[in-house]
């Protein structure tokens, strides 16, 4: 017979599941850190780089900016040469997803 406790262990679990996860790309329940590729630009090569990232606690609370032009921004960057995702995600507690583009 299920409890009341079981029940409820069960219910925060099913709410719980899919809070804090990356949005693309494959993931693992306790631990993503995944690189992929997203774009390629026209530059012939790369000497910066600049990253933009979004965070989220617990799938509650999201904060950031992963816009290309804040990472462009950030690594002083004109010319693009690649723009990549890096996705971390722990048990759904704590997740990061940046933007990363190399460029001039």
């Amino acid at each position: 017979m299920i409890t009341r406790r079981m029940l409820v262990i069960i219910l925060i679990s099913i709410l719980l599941q899919g809070c804090g996860f990356v949005s693309d790309g494959p993931f693992g329940w306790v631990v993503t850190n995944t690189k992929t590729p997203i774009s390629k630009g026209e530059a012939k090569n790369a000497t910066k780089v600049g990253s933009a990232c979004v965070y989220s606690f617990f799938g509650m609370i999201t904060m950031g900016d992963g816009s290309i032009e804040t990472a462009m921004r950030s690594g002083a960057i004109t010319e693009i040469y690649t723009i990549d995702k890096d996705n971390l995600n722990i048990i759904g507690a704590f997740s990061r997803q940046c933007t990363v583009v190399l460029g001039n």
